[in-house]
């Protein structure tokens, strides 16, 4: 199917015309997408934490998630049945007594049965190689349970606990090969106390990572978000 475009003099442009010509304008490291006006598909990857899970799934079913939701993919099988009430297609692909490779590699093939044009880490709790994250490049969404750059890895409110901080927050960024470093898409903070224990604050930023996700997800569907280097430039 052959989908047309107008061009400066009037004549209607294919894509790779449109994109020939965009290239002869702009610098030789920019990347060029052309999107049809569509909701994106989405498969969304979760371990044991149904929060950010059961949000994205709610807002997907009012029509308030601008994405079509077309798939849970889980290493484990704790969400399939809140999964299964709303009708989306569960797939749980175990990782134990599967290598890293092995298990990235089903979960690869099982993903890309549906060609989604984003993935969605909603508190999926394995890293993903550079070879997984190299076949969607900034289409890989991730919330991180922290304010980025501080407290990155693991454990992230055990960390801010012992650090004594009084204020907690979440990131959402765009995964690439290094750990929690892609580039932010979206943040939020609230504050805590000395009173807070580290549970304390795990609890309180179930819902700041609710949030977040959601509001990065509108932004990056509306195709509100360019990618420059490791920064996001973001268009209201």
């Amino acid at each position: 199917m052959r989908t047309e475009f107008a061009g400066g003099d009037g004549v209607e442009l294919s894509p790779r015309e449109l994109t020939e010509q965009l290239a002869g304008v702009i610098p030789s490291t920019a990347s060029i997408r052309l999107s049809r006006r569509r909701r994106p598909d989405l498969v969304v990857l979760v371990t044991k934490e149904p929060h950010c899970l059961g949000d994205l799934l709610l807002r997907h079913d009012s029509g308030q998630l601008r994405g079509r939701l077309r798939a849970v993919i889980g290493n484990h099988p704790h969400l399939e049945p809140l999964v299964q009430r709303f009708g989306i297609p569960y797939h749980c692909v175990e990782s134990e007594g599967r290598s890293r490779e092995e298990h990235e590699e089903a979960v690869l093939e099982t993903a890309q049965r549906y060609e989604p044009e984003y993935l969605v880490l909603a508190k999926y709790m394995r890293v993903l190689s550079s070879g997984f994250v190299s076949h969607f490049p900034n289409r890989i969404v991730n919330i991180h349970h922290s304010f980025l750059p501080a407290f990155a890895g693991a454990r992230p409110y055990q960390q801010a606990f012992e650090r004594g901080v009084k204020i907690i927050g979440a990131t959402a960024h765009f995964v690439d090969e290094n750990l929690d470093e892609g580039p932010i898409i979206a943040q939020s903070i609230i504050p805590v106390d000395h009173t807070s224990s580290a549970r304390d604050m795990a609890r309180a930023g179930q819902d700041v990572e609710k949030v977040v996700l959601a509001g990065a997800l509108r932004l990056v569907l509306e195709d509100r978000v360019f990618v420059s280097g490791r920064r996001t430039v973001i268009f209201d």
